[in-house]
């Protein structure tokens, strides 16, 4: 017998961690169903104690573009025929992602010790997603180990496409924020006290406009140091209360809530919720086992209270549908109703997957949108900032030209 951390899902939705003895993770996770709870992780205690403290060390999570490509030669080397350990050692070797290298060696480690895949990849949290991590576990129960990486990828794929899409789209508007901001400050802090010394020697009488800048440079002189601190401190506090959970709540109601970036947030939420779904669904994970997993890739805690209470009603005997359609603020009618047709004719993964290609779709050429409305937005910003900048600063000029006349 031997002792399996485990971290499960009680009736009510709660997370639930433990340990328990057992022969094997197959046997844990029997037991544990047979406590009403449903397993989310399991993985050897002593390991796990082991790994924590390596993984710590490695740093942080690796990119989606690491993933789907780790994921692709995977599949392909499965495909060929290598055994799994040497498969691991052989994407080992070659990978440049320091993280993911290290992860790597110690599963492929394990796996040469006779642990499951599963039990391997799932003591890596910090590496190797939930998701990655049951659809290995269903492809290595199922004989298709080398199916469930593909699907793996291609979610990835997908996923990094329609990121890089949303950052295309910003990243120019963000460059033109940075820019008026910087020849903002430097206006201020650099030009405008030289005029403040001419304007003071010549006693001139300044407008509105004039001592407001002059004001403003002051205070940038002066106390920079208290900008610095507001700044920091403005960071920290959203940072600390995206750490607590009625904080994300907020945080993601806000995000929900923004003119224009609001619609945008919501339907790559419902994009991301359908693609995962569907991919858990597609690998015979159970209803209630990819409703958590997706909880925790969607990245809105708005959209995890509904799953969690979605997880509820199904407890309770509801049928999927009925219960997302509850939750309409969320998700669209035309989600819920696909899924409800899907789960009637037992098409399920094939409706979530059109529905996600639709989302994706959709977002992609809102970004696109976006970005082509802003860019003329944000050159009219900048040329604004700097306009009344450089204006207050000659409007007393003007006045002594006018005087000298």
């Amino acid at each position: 017998m031997t002792q399996f951390r485990y971290q499960a899902v009680n009736r009510s939705g709660k997370t639930v961690r433990g340990q328990i003895e057992a022969a094997d993770p197959a046997a844990a996770r029997a037991d544990l169903r047979r406590s009403d709870l449903y397993p989310v992780r399991i993985q050897p205690a002593r390991q796990g104690r082991r790994r924590s403290g390596s993984m710590q060390r490695l740093g942080v999570r690796v990119r989606v573009q690491d993933l789907a490509v780790f994921c692709r030669q995977f599949a392909a080397l499965v495909r060929a025929g290598v055994p799994a350990g040497r498969s691991l050692a052989i994407l080992a070797a070659q990978t440049e992602n320091r993280t993911l290298k290290g992860a790597l060696e110690e599963v492929e480690g394990e796996v040469r010790r006779g642990n499951s895949l599963q039990t391997a990849f799932g003591g890596h949290s910090r590496v190797f997603p939930p998701l990655v991590v049951h659809m290995v576990g269903a492809g290595e129960l199922s004989g298709q180990l080398d199916v469930m990486l593909d699907r793996l990828a291609l979610f990835y794929e997908r996923e990094r496409a329609t990121r890089q899409k949303i950052v295309s789209a910003l990243t120019y508007p963000l460059v033109v924020l940075v820019v008026a901001v910087g020849v903002s400050l430097f206006l201020l802090v650099s030009v405008v006290p030289t005029f403040a010394q001419t304007f003071a020697q010549q006693g001139v009488a300044l407008p509105l406009p004039t001592r407001i800048t002059l004001g403003l440079s002051h205070f940038l002189i002066q106390q920079w140091y208290l900008v610095l601190g507001l700044t920091a401190g403005a960071a920290a506090s959203w940072w600390a209360i995206g750490r607590t959970p009625q904080g994300r709540r907020w945080q993601s109601r806000l995000a929900l809530a923004l003119p224009v970036f609001g619609k945008l947030n919501r339907k790559n939420a419902v994009a991301r919720f359908a693609r995962t779904f569907a991919t858990l669904v597609r690998a015979s994970v159970s209803i209630l086992d990819a409703l958590e997993l997706t909880k925790k890739v969607i990245g809105n805690a708005l959209f995890e209270d509904a799953l969690t209470d979605v997880q509820k009603d199904l407890r309770s005997g509801e049928v999927l549908g009925a219960a997302l359609g509850r939750h309409g603020d969320l998700l669209p009618p035309l989600v819920t109703q696909m899924i409800a047709v899907g789960e009637e004719t037992g098409t399920l993964d094939e409706l979530l997957d059109k529905l996600a290609d639709f989302y994706d779709a959709d977002v992609q050429e809102m970004s696109a949108r976006l970005s082509t409305l802003l860019e003329p937005v944000m050159i009219l910003f900048l040329a604004v900032v700097v306009g009344l900048i450089i204006l207050s600063v000659y409007l007393p000029m003007f006045q002594m030209m006018n005087f000298v006349g």
